[in-house]
């Protein structure tokens, strides 16, 4: 239920609740040890307590650093993926103008139902995580439907034999294009992940705690501002952790472009 309102929900709305909900956490456990422990007995080893801290702080800032960089790039293949299995739609349209008018127009037509598929059915699926084999099964019939055409096609010069060869070879890409955006579109962190950053969480708000300031309201801030800062990245890595939801989801903005190209060059009935 959480999970589904991070990704149906602005970055904003996210980061309110995500920065809201773990600071108010942090100064609950914060009151707490604050009425069980006397300010100036943690004053007295505030040092120790101090550079024990640092050790930990450390240590968990290059592990959440290490995690946010791996959403990133993990957003950046999927983009990419996806623009080069648009690249060989667009390779198809093109590479069609040396097949005869009729298997052109069919090829063509072929691909315009693929995009349509993608963009109106796939695209919505992956956006809600709805992965299931049947939200995909037409792409991929769609995929077999126009690699079987190509393979029976019967070339009748040399140049078109050429043209084939190219054809099929603009299929497999789309096969694999397509293949590994279904791999990103199903992969996200492992519970493990999240559970070894909620940990470092908690570890690092119970050494906040134990600090001994003066000032009760001064402490407030300082791990009030700590977690944020925690959340804030927590936040991010969450937007960026399914590449095909939310807001900063990978878009079939590819897809689209292709099929306005391939409308304005062949509208006309041109080849």
């Amino acid at each position: 239920m959480l999970n589904q309102f991070f990704y149906t929900h602005s970055n904003i709305e996210v980061l309110l609740l995500v920065c809201g909900g773990l600071i108010a956490i942090s100064l609950v456990v914060l009151y707490a040890v604050h009425r069980l422990v006397d300010w100036e007995k943690r004053e007295k080893d505030t040092s120790a307590i101090g550079l024990s801290y640092a050790i930990a702080g450390a240590v968990y800032a290059v592990a959440l650093a290490f995690v946010a960089v791996g959403v990133y790039d993990a957003m950046d293949k999927a983009e990419s993926v996806t623009t080069q299995e648009a690249n060989s739609l667009s390779s198809l349209m093109f590479d069609s103008t040396a097949l005869p008018a009729a298997a052109a127009t069919e090829l063509r037509a072929d691909v315009s139902k693929y995009i349509e598929i993608v963009t109106k059915t796939e695209w919505p699926a992956q956006q809600a995580y709805h992965m299931e084999d049947e939200n995909f099964a037409a792409g991929w019939a769609q995929v077999q439907k126009i690699s079987l055409e190509l393979s029976t096609y019967q070339p009748k010069t040399n140049g078109q034999a050429t043209n084939k060869g190219e054809l099929l070879q603009d299929v497999s890409d789309l096969y694999a294009a397509r293949r590994t955006r279904l791999l990103a579109a199903n992969s996200h962190l492992p519970d493990a992940v999240w559970q070894m950053m909620i940990c470092g969480l908690a570890l690092i708000v119970i050494y906040v705690c134990l600090f001994g300031p003066h000032n009760y309201k001064i402490h407030m801030a300082v791990t009030a501002l700590t977690v944020f800062s925690v959340a804030v990245v927590f936040t991010l890595i969450i937007a960026l952790d399914y590449p095909f939801r939310g807001d900063l989801s990978v878009d079939d903005d590819a897809f689209v472009g292709v099929q306005a190209t391939a409308d304005r060059l062949f509208s006309h009935g041109g080849k």
